[in-house]
């Protein structure tokens, strides 16, 4: 009997707990008097919006690889790390099989003009770190890998379809040389 009650008990909780939760993510009060009586910069904005969610900005990363020489190569892996995954140019830290799995999966490699094209979606940060890696041995040489940092500045970021809490596009063209083993 007494299970029975607690079970009920902790069923409207929540139920009651979610009704008021998601009734505030939505408000159509308006913000001030009549439109006659607002100032200017209100009555650009009639309506308070809340939401819940994670900031997020689309990275479009391209480019090409070199060798010391200027010369383009072609089938150099390149990886957009994810934050919280730890590498220097030659090890990435981690559980092994999870590390392998998520650069074979998120690699793209370069084409014979040494071009590549980076696409993901993630949160905000000051910076976007990208490996790049010779795993090929010695079909187009032997190269050293190489863990570039990228500073996320205003200017390369376009706004022009930021909503809600996607904060735009971070765009970047990179040339990226190579140093022979």
């Amino acid at each position: 009997m007494k299970t029975k009650y607690l079970k009920l008990k902790n069923w409207l909780l929540v139920s009651v707990m979610g009704a008021l939760g998601l009734s505030s993510c939505h408000s159509n009060k308006q913000l001030a008097e009549p439109e006659e009586q607002q100032p200017p910069r209100i009555r650009e904005r009639e309506e308070m919006r809340l939401m819940y969610g994670v900031p997020t900005m689309n990275y479009r990363l391209s480019g090409r690889v070199k060798d010391a020489k200027g010369r383009p190569v072609k089938d150099v892996k390149v990886n957009l790390l994810e934050h919280g995954i730890e590498a220097t140019p030659d090890t990435v830290y981690g559980d092994p099989g999870r590390v392998r799995e998520y650069l074979e999966n998120t690699a793209v490699s370069t084409d014979r003009d040494g071009r590549f094209e980076l696409n993901g979606s993630g949160r905000p940060f000051p910076e976007v770190r990208v490996l790049v890696r010779d795993v090929d041995g010695h079909a187009n040489g032997q190269f050293r890998n190489q863990l570039l940092e990228i500073q996320v500045t205003p200017d390369d970021v376009d706004r022009a379809n930021a909503e809600g809490w996607n904060q735009g596009t971070f765009s970047k063209e990179l040339e990226v040389k190579l140093e022979s083993k």
